[in-house]
């Protein structure tokens, strides 16, 4: 961009759906990957890119890639996930290693306990990251358990921090546990950030950047704190509820009606219009604010 437009300006919007396999007739939800589905999300994140970075700057050229191809979750259908999680979890310890070698190897004297202030990771679940961070401390750094627990508090907890409030986004995940780390860190002084990018199929990159105060001061303006802390929690019958009513919605539905009444307590407490989908007419979806 920066050399076909200097000085342009791009919005990315990363976002994903999270629908595993349910089955298709009766009530249960016991499909494939039920038991994956208390980590699932819902969620995206929105950011501008520009060559005057006021939040992130990026380490141009300080980037090391890795994958391959394994069959660890895939999409069947349009909106269906599938897959084997025990072979996710191991491509990605292998992704998050062999990344950072690569990163290691191009950039030069790098060292991965003092060379980034913190670490911002796809967050699929805490557990994940936690074991992703021992792997390469144990085997980079060669740590020991002591200095691994006190290494992932003050570096990775600041990244969980919103990870853990709003669950597995998918593709939006990366840059979710990137703000949640520029939201909490100690950035009193400059500091790097090493992150790591995790896709199923498989592929991977480890990339860093440099987040300052004036960073933090504009992430804490946009109040993602409070927003978090503002939204309705669900009950398990309306949270049930809404995973059935989700399904009268899929890719290339024609025609449907929804039921916009399906959770009113949320729209009463929360005080303020929700953008709801009424009903699809001919392919063509038409929403209302609704309070």
């Amino acid at each position: 961009m920066s050399g076909t437009s200097p000085g342009a300006k791009a919005l990315v919007i990363a976002t994903d759906i999270t629908r595993f396999m349910v089955a298709e007739s009766g009530d249960a939800l016991s499909e494939d990957w039920s038991f994956a589905e208390p980590s699932g999300g819902a969620g995206a994140v929105a950011m501008i890119v520009s060559d005057t970075p006021h939040v992130f700057q990026i380490d141009v050229g300080a980037s090391g890639y890795y994958g391959y191809e394994v069959m660890d979750t895939c999409r069947p259908l349009p909106d269906s996930e599938a897959g084997n999680a025990d072979l996710s979890l191991l491509s990605y310890l292998d992704c998050c290693e062999n990344s950072f070698r690569e990163y290691q190897r191009r950039v030069g004297d790098v060292d991965f306990v003092s060379s980034f202030g913190y670490l911002a990771f796809h967050t699929p679940f805490g557990g994940m990251i936690k074991g992703a961070h021992r792997n390469l401390m144990r085997k980079v750094a060669k740590a020991r358990p002591a200095a691994i627990e006190e290494d992932f508090q003050r570096r990775m907890h600041p990244g969980l921090t919103y990870c853990q409030r709003v669950g597995n986004v998918m593709g939006a995940t990366t840059m979710l546990s990137l703000a949640s780390t520029i939201d909490n860190a100690d950035l009193s002084s400059p500091q790097r950030i090493g992150v790591f990018s995790y896709g199923s199929g498989c592929c991977s990159e480890f990339f860093s950047g440099v987040s300052r105060q004036e960073s933090q001061d504009h992430t804490r303006d946009l109040g993602m704190e409070k927003h978090l802390g503002a939204r309705y929690e669900l009950t398990m019958p309306e949270y049930d509820a809404l995973l059935q009513a989700n399904h009268a919605v899929k890719f290339g539905t024609r025609n449907a009606l929804l039921n916009t009444g399906i959770v009113p307590q949320a729209r009463t407490s929360l005080g303020r219009e929700l953008l709801f989908l009424k009903q699809i007419d001919e392919f063509h979806r038409e929403y209302q604010w609704l309070s």
